[in-house]
């Protein structure tokens, strides 16, 4: 069986990030702390550490070679820390606020971000369509809770400034959704300005990244 970190450090490669051993061991930390908890609450439905390594660490690490690595990030429904934690682990600079609604999920947030002693990282318990446009703006909106485009652009559009980039986390997509995308972005006076389309290491699925600004 392959170690965790070796593991990753192959994995993570395969999607152009370099992890030092410093951020391995935080991972590795990272996914015991989340095992642990994931049996007494449902964190996430993906329990296989191999599988975690791969559908929520690396995933959660794809657009980071897309993205400047510093600025203030949003994470819209992050779950038990996706993508904003393993972006944050590798991206220092980031200064990360997550909104999650889940009680138990906002719980496990504020456990590890104390117990990898990561700094500048905001866990705010609440809906995102509760907010208020903040004062200073985000850098990057980032979200992979939402299966559909639509929702999420209407909820984000009211947050975005010209310094702003969107990342939208979906799916596998065809080639004939992408004027679908470009349409979406439109209504809500947004562009789409980049589209990758990527595997996930050892066949773990496809995912599409879609990069938006303010027209």
């Amino acid at each position: 069986m392959v170690r965790t970190g070796d593991l990753l450090r192959r994995a993570s490669h395969e999607v152009s990030v370099s992890l030092s051993d410093s951020q391995i061991e935080l991972f590795e930390l990272y996914l015991q702390e989340l095992v642990e908890w994931n049996k007494r609450f449902n964190l996430t439905g993906i329990r296989d550490p191999e599988d975690i390594v791969i559908k929520h660490f690396v995933d959660s690490l794809s657009p980071l070679p897309y993205l400047e690595p510093s600025g203030r990030l949003l994470d819209i429904g992050p779950g038990a820390g996706f993508p904003s934690i393993p972006l944050k682990i590798a991206a220092p600079g980031l200064q990360a606020h997550l909104v999650e609604a889940n009680r138990k999920k906002v719980s496990f947030l504020k456990h590890i971000i104390r117990t990898l002693k990561l700094e500048s990282v905001i866990v705010l318990h609440s809906r995102f369509e509760h907010l208020d446009p903040p004062d200073q703006p985000f850098n990057i909106i980032i979200s992979r809770a939402f299966t559909r485009l639509e929702p999420l652009l209407e909820l984000v559009a009211p947050f975005m400034e010209p310094c702003t980039t969107l990342v939208a986390m979906l799916g596998p997509a065809s080639a004939k959704d992408h004027p679908r995308f470009a349409d979406c972005a439109m209504v809500e006076s947004l562009k789409l300005n980049r589209t990758v389309s990527l595997e996930l290491p050892r066949g773990r699925g496809r995912r599409t990244l879609l990069f938006f600004q303010r027209k």
